[in-house]
């Protein structure tokens, strides 16, 4: 047998020397059907999540923007300030990045805010603009055949979109947030976000809505990750957390929470996933982090989503925190100290 596959390994074909065989009547057809099936798997159509708004729409009345310190760059909106649970005394200005690309379509204008993140999460507040004199209601329920960001970072990254709150329901403007998680590093890198026909629900989603999409067309633009990290190495050494494999790297920013294992298996499924992470305040308070969908059922704990790819675990923050007020982080059970931690 293992002279069957060294020989395998030396044949070669000149694909040139063959003539091309025609397909057969309605083939042809069919193959396209195929491909166009593949497409509306590749870009399906993304409904967009609506949070809980009754607490930091409230936040937003009362922040103008986010406060910003003496390394700002960019002073945030207040309903991207409130979706994040900032307000004035908060300061990520060196977290963050204005951007103001802008878009025009004949269908409308998309505009990207900024962009505010730290190595392994970004988040990108952005603006859709129908024509003048058409009403886009923040009442109702929307979404998009494709809203992608993407960076050259990684080939592995997950995303989520929501709304952010609509301040006037008769007017031709909606406001989004698109984030995204990475597990290498973010910063420094390009970046490329893609939002294709926004459209209104009820309607079928197994198709494009070219023809019917309430701000029609593909806006797309590419812009590189230029900001401050503000992380805190909390763990640089291999530590038993009871994870079945070694704590290797904790670190802790104010958007994020990164864990990786050592001697993990590829392909083999990640338990810091879903690990119990605590946070610890100076006076002995705890804060668990947990999923967005178990804070919208109970209001409790630090909202966050999760990512592993590899040995590698993001929990991305749903609510920013500052690592300054925490005495120490906890991991299934196993308390590491925030005194010596690395920024």
């Amino acid at each position: 047998m293992k002279d069957i596959y060294e020989a395998l390994n030396h044949v070669s074909m000149d694909l040139d020397e063959y003539a091309p065989v025609p397909l057969e009547a309605g083939e042809s057809e069919r193959q396209v059907s195929r491909l166009l099936a593949a497409e509306k798997k590749e870009r399906p159509a993304l409904r967009v999540h609506r949070r809980r708004w009754d607490v930091l729409a409230a936040a937003a009345a009362l922040t103008a923007c986010l406060a910003v310190g003496a390394g700002a760059a960019h002073a945030w909106s207040a309903d991207f300030a409130a979706f994040l649970g900032l307000g004035e005394e908060d300061s990520l200005g060196d977290m963050s990045l204005g951007l103001g690309l802008s878009q025009t379509l004949p269908g409308g204008t998309v505009t990207l805010e900024g962009v505010l993140g730290d190595d392994y999460c970004i988040y990108v507040p952005f603006t859709v603009e129908a024509p003048e004199g058409q009403v886009l209601d923040g009442t109702l329920d929307y979404g998009f055949d494709n809203c992608t960001l993407y960076s050259d970072a990684s080939d592995g990254m997950v995303q989520h979109m929501e709304m952010l709150p609509d301040d006037d329901p008769t007017d031709n403007k909606l406001r989004f947030v698109m984030m995204a998680s990475s597990s290498k590093p973010l910063r420094g890198k390009m970046a490329e976000a893609t939002v294709w026909n926004l459209f209104s629900y009820p309607t079928d989603t197994s198709r494009l809505h070219d023809e019917d999409a309430v701000v029609p067309g593909r806006f797309e633009f590419s812009f590189r990750l230029d900001y401050e990290d503000r992380s805190v190495v909390v763990c640089d050494q291999n530590t038993d957390v009871g994870l079945g494999w070694p704590l290797a790297r904790l670190e802790l920013s104010p958007v994020s929470v990164y864990l990786e294992l050592d001697g993990l298996p590829e392909n083999e499924m990640n338990p810091a996933f879903d690990a119990s992470i605590v946070l610890i305040g100076a006076d002995g308070s705890r804060q668990e982090i947990v999923s967005d969908w178990d804070h919208e059922q109970t209001g409790e704990g630090i909202p966050s989503l999760s990512f592993s790819q590899d040995e590698k675990a993001v929990r991305m923050l749903l609510q920013a925190i500052d690592p300054a007020q925490y005495a120490a982080v906890e991991v299934n059970g196993v308390s590491f100290p925030l005194e010596n931690a690395a920024g």
